[in-house]
């Protein structure tokens, strides 16, 4: 009688990073599951009770083919190397969507194995993006020269912070607010300050794919460059403190984001297109953060 195949958990700190270390394979073609990896060890290292956050594979042969999903809260990311479905649509499938989930970097040749399993499974998508992908290489981005213009300073980004990017933030969405705090807390970022006010004038954040997100720049501040002025600093002190690449994922229709990450050197990955969409509860209502965890 054949033995029925299960969705198993990565427990293990070394499995991670062993798991981790197949996607530096052909690099950077598998690099977003390399800093989704790298993003959630680091803070598992730093707190290691994470609340709500699981690894699995299929009967634990993560080895093979790398195949991950990855699931904190209502987030959720999948991967493996082949990029082939079989495996991959299984585990998928074997996974709770009742809760919804919010799906991100979905890359291309994924994508439709996904859409596949949501028509089958019959779940309700509430939007979705598709996005092209920048890289800058770590010694590149290193080399960025940062010239912080008169009245204004550079410094990290404070939790106090957090509701005004929640709320200026494109991809808002219930629970955010409890991710950006996250994000503040544990990952790299950079803000500018008016220096006669102490304003937050614009900031960017590093998202958990290791992704630079939440760029933007308050209205009555626009128009002058700021936004690349945070681009740039956010990519240099990746590049200098973490010693990595650094990777964004711009909507495909937002030329202005376009050439911001082009003037600094960013090159774009052909044919690299990620997606990310969200999926409603089967009882209706929207996805969150319970009890703010």
């Amino acid at each position: 009688m054949a033995t029925e195949i299960q969705l198993t958990k990565i427990e293990d700190i070394q499995d991670l990073k062993d798991l981790q270390s197949l996607y530096l394979k052909d690099w950077p073609r598998h690099c977003v599951g390399y800093f989704w990896l790298d993003n959630y060890l680091r803070w598992l290292i730093k707190n290691s009770n994470l609340s709500h956050l699981a690894f699995y594979t299929l009967d634990n042969d993560w080895q093979g083919d790398g195949l991950f999903l990855l699931v904190h809260r209502y987030q959720l990311f999948f991967s493996n190397l082949s990029r082939e479905k079989s495996n991959l649509k299984l585990a998928l499938r074997l996974l709770d969507w009742s809760g919804g989930y919010k799906v991100s970097a979905i890359h291309k040749m994924h994508h439709r194995i996904y859409k596949d399993l949501v028509s089958e499974l019959s779940l309700t998508m509430d939007r979705e993006m598709n996005t092209n992908m920048y890289i800058l290489s770590c010694e590149k981005a290193q080399k960025l020269d940062i010239e912080c213009p008169k009245g204004y300073y550079l410094d990290k980004v404070r939790l106090q912070h957090a509701d005004l990017i929640n709320d200026l933030w494109s991809a808002r969405h219930p629970g955010s607010l409890k991710l950006i705090q996250m994000l503040i807390e544990n990952n790299t970022n950079i803000g500018l300050y008016e220096e006669k006010t102490g304003e937050l004038c614009a900031w960017c954040l590093r998202l958990q794919s290791g992704f630079l997100g939440a760029l933007e720049v308050i209205s009555t501040h626009q128009r002058r460059g700021l936004g690349l002025l945070v681009a740039a600093a956010i990519a240099k002190a990746i590049a200098t403190d973490l010693q990595q690449d650094v990777t964004a994922l711009v909507n495909m229709n937002n030329a202005a984001a376009c050439r911001v990450f082009e003037k600094l050197g960013f090159q774009l990955m052909p044919g690299e297109h990620y997606y990310w969409s969200m999926i409603k509860p089967r009882a209706g209502g929207q996805i969150s953060w319970p009890n703010n965890e």
